[in-house]
């Protein structure tokens, strides 16, 4: 199990936690865990996980997998988990992503 914080509470009432017990760095690079709790369905998920890659030096990430689920705790998956690394994208704007990153690359 790990030690879920919440760091982001979205607009929409989202609400974004990361695992600080399963974060790994190695130089610029941070890999941490990620998890959303919908406050509406979304496309009939409750809640989302994802290990994601920051790259503090460039300021992008990468999804490494991710895996929607159909209940609110993260326990009943809505389908297999997509371990299809997606293509690198920039951080910007006052988000969740922004929020985490700066959390993840202070030094």
């Amino acid at each position: 199990m790990g030690e879920w914080n919440k760091y982001f509470d979205g607009s929409n009432g989202d609400v974004f936690f990361y695992d600080r017990n399963r974060i790994q760095k190695e130089n610029n690079l941070v890999n941490v865990w990620n998890r959303v709790r919908y406050k509406t369905s979304m496309m009939g998920a409750e809640s989302y996980q994802s290990l994601i890659r920051i790259d503090c030096a460039d300021y992008s990430e990468t999804t490494l997998q991710s895996t929607f689920y159909i209940d609110d705790n993260w326990t009943l998956p809505a389908m297999a988990t997509d371990t299809k690394r997606k293509t690198k994208t920039d951080i910007n704007g006052n988000d969740a992503l922004e929020a985490l990153a700066k959390l993840m690359c202070k030094n």
